[in-house]
């Protein structure tokens, strides 16, 4: 049976975008919270201030992603805010009604667990929304703003933010847990993300995409214009037709996977698709400012 490929519609991407990001709230809530890991992003920082000061940790996260939003519309612009509005305020939601209405698990300093499933769920929770086209806010904000502005590394801006919100959970508790949380909250971001890259488009972040179709012109343009990506053009014919068709090759980050997606549905959905790992990748290939990072 021939598979066509075709744009969700808006409410089941929303879905979607909603299942991923509830998904993100209960690893956190379940598996990072009760152990007081201070990880990466925002809600690492609500996590921080609970144990410094008490504050409810779905407060902070609420405050903290208004006040990024703020920056994200100064800064960024107008399509960073809108894309990053909804997960940004999904996410505290959903935290908050876990505060109130759910106990947590029975899982006393069983350190491996939290760290392994805290892990799982954020990743995957990431991944249903970064393949949606859904963005979970946040860090990914500042991160942004750091590449764009100081011209750093999307890398380097992701370290950075991160790099010093677990430094600011280890220096805060070192006295009571020494370097061992921070190592247990560096764990969880490698867990999280390599499950992340997997739900999105495979085991590796990189992916070359090949695309066969009868109008390789629009889609050509199409990406171009949406994602800024070079595109090469290769004849190639139909071996039981023996009709000429052109195939387009084009490598992408997981975080323009449901862009691409988009654009070929959209200009052909008769169009013959599939990725495979891209490794080694040397030439004239970057990240743009628009890529993702889990917060």
């Amino acid at each position: 049976m021939r598979k066509t490929l075709k744009k969700l519609p808006f409410i089941k991407r929303y879905a979607y975008i909603t299942l991923g990001i509830f998904l993100m709230v209960a690893g956190f809530y379940y598996f990072i919270i009760p152990p007081a890991l201070v990880i990466g992003g925002v809600s690492g920082v609500g996590v921080l201030f609970t144990g410094l000061f008490g504050i409810r940790v779905s407060l902070v996260v609420f405050i903290l992603n208004v006040v990024l939003l703020g920056m994200g519309l100064l800064f960024l612009g107008k399509r960073s805010f809108y894309r990053s509005v909804y997960g940004s305020l999904m996410f505290p939601f959903f935290l908050f009604i876990l505060e109130t209405f759910s106990p947590f698990l029975d899982m006393p300093d069983d350190f491996l667990l939290y760290v392994t499933f805290g892990g799982f769920f954020l990743g995957i929770g990431f991944g249903i929304v970064i393949k949606n086209g859904g963005t979970s806010g946040g860090t990914d904000i500042p991160i942004k703003i750091l590449h764009r502005r100081l011209r750093l590394p999307l890398s380097t801006s992701l370290y950075l933010v991160d790099g010093t919100i677990i430094l600011a959970g280890v220096i805060a508790f070192y006295a009571e847990r020494g370097l061992s949380m921070g190592l247990y909250a560096v764990l969880v971001m490698v867990i999280s993300g390599k499950f992340a890259d997997i739900m999105v488009v495979g085991s590796n972040t990189l992916k070359a995409v090949h695309i066969i179709s009868d109008h390789p012109d629009t889609i050509k343009t199409l990406i171009y214009e949406a994602i800024g990506r070079g595109v090469s053009l290769v004849p190639a014919e139909g071996g039981y037709s023996g009709t000429a068709k052109t195939m387009l090759v084009t490598v992408i980050t997981k975080d323009e996977y449901y862009t691409i997606r988009n654009i070929i549905a959209e200009a052909d959905n008769e169009a013959f698709v599939f990725a495979s790992p891209a490794t080694e990748i040397q030439g004239d290939f970057a990240y743009h400012p628009e890529d993702d990072h889990l917060s």
